[in-house]
């Protein structure tokens, strides 16, 4: 299923799921993703597992080369 989720993001895991169905939605592999993003390989693969140490400034680089955006809301805020 390549539907990007939608909602509230809690873990890593979240957010490696959201970017990956968004890779994949569009059509790109890893490696292609990666670049045009401009991180490693490596380093979206381990983003898309859900690795608990992502620098944020790279996580946020990915999001942004996605068209992906993050939000923040007091939690049991519903937007």
């Amino acid at each position: 299923d390549n539907t990007i989720p939608n909602g509230t993001i809690s873990t890593t895991e979240d957010i490696g799921n959201a970017i990956r169905a968004k890779r994949k939605r569009d059509g790109l592999t890893q490696a292609d993703a990666a670049a045009l993003c401009g991180v490693g390989t490596r380093f979206l693969g381990e983003l898309e597992r859900g690795k608990e140490t992502a620098q944020i400034g790279k996580v946020l680089q990915i999001l942004h080369g996605f068209g992906l955006g993050l939000q923040i809301a007091p939690r049991g805020v519903k937007r």
